[in-house]
């Protein structure tokens, strides 16, 4: 009897594993476009993107999910391609585009140079409604100390039902905080400090 048991046990076990379902990785960076590829200039300075600060309830390898008002569930099979807040970097690094850099090469930059922080306070998921980012973030010039500036920034998107639709709608989010932040930088670098809060949030 127990040959027999040993293969429908044996049997069991790969039927569960058949039907597990697969595991799917997300990004927050998009596609880059052959369009976009082609309209990036050459920029009038430069940044330095440094790492992303992230809450702790979001910090792991899955999306997690908000249900109801407190309720945060984590989907173990819809997990980030890398860690959160490398993801929120590299979407950051990409927004900024040509005036994005690396420590490695801020020494050899002969432009303006400026340092950014970002800490995520808020990084929220509901599926089949938004996705949502609340940030605050620090811009300051490297060679002007009084060229400096601290912001607050909510982004949202309206989302479909899904998990596919959620990480777009943070990806568009991302989009959005890395606009509003350039905006602020430009504004900065005008020589406008006093105004690169309302800058960067006017749009």
């Amino acid at each position: 009897m127990q040959k027999p048991l040993t293969v429908v046990a044996l049997s069991l076990l790969l039927a569960a594993c058949q039907s597990a379902p697969p595991i799917r990785y997300y990004t927050l960076v998009p596609p880059k476009s052959g369009e976009a590829v082609a309209a990036a200039q050459d920029p009038a300075y430069r940044v330095i993107v440094e790492t992303v600060s992230i809450p702790a309830q979001v910090d792991t390898p899955y999306l997690i999910v908000r249900e109801g008002r407190s309720q945060l569930q984590p989907a173990e099979e819809q997990r980030w391609a890398a860690p959160l807040a490398d993801e929120v970097r590299a979407a950051l690094i990409d927004g900024l585009g040509a005036t994005a850099t690396g420590p490695g090469s801020a020494a050899d930059s002969t432009l303006p140079l400026y340092r950014l922080r970002v800490v995520l306070r808020r990084f929220d998921s509901v599926l089949g409604r938004q996705a949502l980012v609340d940030a605050g973030w620090t811009v300051e010039s490297l060679h002007d100390p009084a060229r400096a500036a601290t912001c607050d920034s909510q982004v949202a998107a309206s989302i479909a039902d899904g998990f596919p639709a959620l990480a777009d709608g943070h990806q568009r989010a991302m989009a959005d905080l890395a606009h509003r932040i350039s905006t602020g930088l430009d504004t900065l670098q005008a020589g406008k400090t006093a105004d690169v809060c309302v800058a960067a949030n006017s749009g």
